[in-house]
Order: C-alpha cells, then sequence, then structure tokens
C-alpha cells in the first residue's frame, strides 16, 4: 500500500510538534531535563488530541542513544524503532482486546525483564478504561511498584471508569481539546505540504466537524483530497461529510424567532431532499441555540470557537430573540433529538419540535402553556393605560359616616352593559376571581374509568413514560391535581416521572382523554394506605362471560351504559 494517512504520516515526532498541549509536553520536558520521572503516567482527555503519540515521544526521549533527553534527535536506532513500532523495549498494549486477568499477569511477570536495547522498558496502556475489575486489581502493586526500568503509561478517554486505586498510583495529565483556530492552522500547513488546494472556508467547516480532534480532522482532509478533482470548497465539505451549512441554521432561527411555521417546514422538507439527516440538523440547531444563549447572558463573544462572520450573524439574532424562547428551544429541540435516536420517523419529531417552537398555541405541554401566558403578560404590559377620568367635585357638605350595615354589605362590580364608572373597591375582587387557579372539573372516578385510555394515550406518546405509570394507580383528585400512588420502593418511578419533560407526557395524555388540566403528583404508599376498590371485572357479568365462552377473545375497553 503506497499511500499513508494523513494523522499516521503527519503524526509529531517530538514534543514540539504537538499542537494545543503546552502544558503537558512542558511539564514532561521538564521533568526529564531535571530527572524527576515517575514511573507511572494517566494521559486522559479527547480522543484525536495526541496521548498516544505523546507517550511514544516519551518513550523515545528516554532510550534516544543521546538521552534521557526532552528533544530525541529521531534519527538513532532507538528512535526509529520506536517510531516504526517494532522496539522491543517499548510495549503497546490494546487494553480493549486484553482486558482480562491473564493479560495482566504476563505483563507483571514481563515487565521484571531488564531492557534489551534502551535505558527503559516502557509499557503503554491504551483505552486502559476497558480492563476489567480483577485485571485492574492486579495491576495495582506493579503500578505503586515497578522495577527501575520500567515505566507504565495508561491511556484513556475515560478516567471517570478507572478505579481510584488506579488514579491515586499515576501522575494524570489531561489533555484538552484543540481549538478550532489551532486545526485550522495545521490543516493549512498539510495541504500546503502535500501540494493540495483548500479554500479557507472548507478548512473552517473541517474545524468544526472535528470537535476538537485534531487526528478526525487530519482524515476528513485524506479524504477530502480523495474526493475533489480541484480546489477543495466548502461544499465538498458539506457533500462529504453531510453538514448542514451555516446559512440554513440561521434561516432554521430566524424562522423560530418570526414564528414562521410554513418557512421551517419548507426549509425541512429542501434540507432532506438534499440528502442530510435530520439528526445532524437537530445537533447543528442545538449547537445554534447554545451559542446564543452564550451571547445572550453576557460572556464574550470569544468564548465561543467560531469565525467573525458567523459571530456577528449569532449577535444579531441574539438581540432579536429573548432569553425564555431560547431557552425552551433548547428544551423541546433536546427532547427531540433524544427520541430520534430511536424513533422510525426522525423527520416527524423535527417538525413537531418546529411547530412548538413557532406555535405556541398548538403546544399543549407545560412549556407551551408558559409561552402563552409570558406572551399574553408582554401584550397587558405593553398595553396603554385608559385614559384617567376627571374626579367630581367633592360636595360642601359634611360627608355622614356609613352605617354599620353598609359597611358590611359587600361591595359588587356592575353588571355587563351597564353605564358609569366602576366601583374602585371592586377592582380588587374582580382580580382575585382571575388570580384563582381553576380547578379541574373532574372526579377521581373519571379518571380510574379512563384509565386505560390514559395509559395508551403516554404510550403512544412516549414509552418509558408509559413503563413508569403503570405501576402507578389513581388516588385522588386534590385542587387540580391527580395524585398517584406506587408501591414501596419505586422511588425511581417517582423521581423520573415529576421531571419536567415526564410530567410534560402525562399532563398531555391527561388533558387530551379527560379535557381537563391536572397537574400529575406522585407519592410512594407507605403500606398502610387503603388502595382504591378495583373495578368489576366484566367477566364476571353473566353476558359476558357467556360470550367469552362461546366465541373466545378478550376484554378491550369497557364502556357505561
Amino acid at each position: 500500500m503506497s499511500h499513508v494517512s494523513f494523522y499516521r504520516k503527519w503524526r509529531p515526532k517530538s514534543f514540539e510538534e504537538i499542537i494545543g498541549q503546552e502544558r503537558v509536553t512542558r511539564t514532561l520536558q521538564n521533568a526529564i531535563r531535571t530527572n524527576r520521572l515517575v514511573h507511572a503516567y494517566l494521559f486522559a482527555g479527547h480522543r484525536g488530541t495526541g496521548k498516544t503519540t505523546t507517550a511514544r515521544i516519551l518513550a523515545k526521549a528516554l532510550n534516544c542513544v543521546a538521552g534521557p533527553t526532552p528533544t530525541p534527535d529521531n534519527t538513532c536506532p532507538n528512535c526509529e524503532a520506536i517510531g516504526g513500532g517494532y522496539s522491543v523495549d517499548v510495549i503497546e498494549i490494546d487494553a480493549a482486546s486484553n482486558r482480562g486477568i491473564e493479560e495482566i499477569r504476563e505483563l507483571r511477570d514481563r515487565i521484571r525483564l531488564a531492557p534489551t536495547e534502551g535505558r527503559y522498558k516502557v509499557y503503554i496502556i491504551d483505552e486502559a478504561h476497558m480492563l476489567t475489575t480483577e485485571a485492574a486489581n492486579a495491576l495495582l502493586k506493579t503500578l505503586e511498584e515497578p522495577p527501575a526500568h520500567a515505566v507504565l503509561v495508561l491511556v484513556t478517554t475515560e478516567p471517570h471508569r478507572l478505579p481510584p486505586t488506579i488514579l491515586s498510583r499515576c501522575q494524570r495529565f489531561d489533555f484538552r481539546r484543540v481549538s478550532q483556530k489551532e486545526i485550522v492552522a495545521r490543516l493549512r500547513h498539510i495541504a500546503q505540504s502535500e501540494g493540495f488546494a483548500i479554500e479557507e472556508p472548507a478548512l473552517v467547516l473541517i474545524g468544526a466537524a472535528a470537535d476538537g480532534s485534531l487526528r478526525d480532522a487530519e482524515s476528513i482532509l485524506d479524504q477530502l483530497a480523495a474526493f475533489a478533482e480541484g480546489p477543495i470548497t466548502p461544499a465538498d465539505v458539506q457533500a462529504v461529510l453531510g453538514m448542514v451549512a451555516e446559512e440554513v441554521a440561521l434561516r432554521f432561527t430566524a424562522g423560530i424567532i418570526a414564528r414562521d411555521a410554513r418557512s421551517c417546514l419548507d426549509l425541512v422538507n429542501h434540507t432532506i431532499n438534499e440528502g442530510k439527516d435530520v439528526r445532524q440538523v437537530m445537533r447543528t440547531l442545538l449547537d445554534h441555540f447554545r451559542d446564543l444563549l452564550v451571547l445572550k447572558t453576557g460572556t464574550a463573544g470569544d468564548v465561543l470557537d467560531t469565525t467573525e462572520q458567523r459571530l456577528r450573524a449569532l449577535q444579531q439574532q441574539a438581540q432579536e430573540a429573548n432569553i425564555e424562547d431560547i431557552l425552551r428551544a433548547l428544551a423541546v429541540l433536546s427532547a427531540a433529538e433524544a427520541e430520534a435516536r430511536w424513533s422510525p420517523q426522525p423527520r416527524l419529531l423535527l417538525e413537531i419540535a418546529l411547530i412548538r417552537l413557532c406555535r405556541p398555541e398548538m403546544d399543549p405541554t407545560l412549556e407551551g402553556l408558559r409561552t402563552r401566558l409570558t406572551a399574553i403578560e408582554q401584550r397587558l404590559g405593553q398595553a396603554s393605560p385608559p385614559p384617567a377620568q376627571p374626579k367630581p367635585a367633592p360636595p360642601k357638605s359634611v360627608p355622614t359616616p356609613p352605617s354599620s350595615e353598609a359597611r358590611s354589605a359587600p361591595r359588587t362590580a356592575p353588571k355587563p352593559g351597564t353605564k358609569g364608572p366602576m366601583n374602585a373597591d371592586a377592582l380588587p375582587a374582580v382580580a382575585a376571581v382571575v388570580e384563582t387557579p381553576i380547578e379541574a372539573a373532574v372526579a377521581i372516578e373519571d379518571v380510574r374509568r379512563q384509565w386505560a385510555r390514559i395509559l395508551e394515550e403516554v404510550k403512544r406518546t412516549k414509552m418509558f413514560c408509559h413503563a413508569l405509570l403503570i405501576e402507578g394507580v389513581p388516588l385522588q383528585v386534590d385542587g387540580g391535581h391527580l395524585v398517584i400512588g406506587l408501591r414501596t420502593g419505586y422511588n425511581f418511578h417517582v423521581e423520573n416521572l415529576h421531571r419536567p419533560e415526564n410530567r410534560a407526557v402525562v399532563e398531555g395524555a391527561l388533558e387530551r382523554v379527560l379535557q381537563h388540566r391536572l397537574r400529575l403528583r406522585c407519592t410512594v404508599l407507605d403500606g398502610t394506605t387503603e388502595l382504591p376498590p378495583a373495578q368489576p371485572a366484566a367477566e364476571t357479568d353473566p353476558v359476558v362471560a357467556k360470550a367469552l365462552q362461546l366465541f373466545g377473545g378478550q376484554v378491550v375497553e369497557i364502556k357505561d351504559a
């Protein structure tokens, strides 16, 4: 095979060539220079940030003929053997496929042997979080007291999965994500060295798609070099990666801010016809609204890793939108994106989410109701107050104090259609009537009678909520709240049913079936609470029982005569 992938061909060979990890490389170089090396290191961080490469360069620095040196020459036999992957003193172990206790026992036995060519035997354990518990325990003693000639480097992307006993025995280095500017500069240098042209906006798109991984960016550039016949353009990057263009995300957001559902749905149709993935559209919109939220909270624009042109467009949209709409968009799109992972119709979920954002009056959930109330409050606050009526002149005679009967008589507002100013004392009473919450005129018997339909409606909306709610029993309707009881030990169900996204699903099903709004409240039964009496089974009716005996089947639904 003549062609070598860019990420292998352009892999750094010295500490100075590593991109974006100055803190790590400086510490290791100073440790080598001052002879302060330790026996075990842990390199943790995002994928493609240079963890394994740094471990190999550390092995070169220790075993170089001119070393130990912070600047290996990469020309001596030891450096060439380590760089080529055939050094007998540098052993790389893939913990994903060698994760058992037998492999660790073999390592523990072999590590005692002295190095053959260099000064140190360096063991690089990649994907160290995949070690089994038994294997990690077998590695503890070796990590704590290895031979003087041995250095172990554990490499992982998920350090939280390693046991604390392993973490405490290693010197930890966290590798940060490589910034978009650093990735763009590196890719520009590779393109110039390889002799092909690429436009600057295309480099920016690759840097954004890499998500902080320099290895991913170099792989994308390698793929684009084989795809494009001429200079690589942004259109080529979008075609290869299936990305949503920046202008499309701006147009989606503009339609949501303007409450233009039709333009959003047309844009969905246009985007899907171009072959874009619906889930990628959702993720792009989530990233876009996240950036709007960062700007809306007053954070400086340099926090966002983006271009100046996109930053100006984001700042303009952040001024047009309010923070409540941005937070609601993030919540709705996050729920839709999570559900789209398992749904056979992700396009429908995206369209529903966009309609909910553009038409809050069509959203039956609690978030939609809150948005409608906020809009009403804003309209009432913007309405100008009526002109003040001139007060009548007070009579010259001394007013007579009201009698006790008059003082105790209730004040009432004038009837509709009557003329004359309303008594000011009646206004608080009217306001109190308006602000009093309207309790749902539904009895617990109605809920229990329709409980099967409610469960079916919840199941049709979200299967997870149905699995939680099916264990509950309707207890009572109290002050506009439906109280659901669950048996002792079902605290997990109660906690998840009280989450806003699951509560909204259940309350929406209640409203659709009962035609009344009820708030959900769950409780765990203590064992002494009496459950409601069971509904009479249809099979006990003699006619129904005879029909089942003759024709077979099962009872699907019970309706009142």
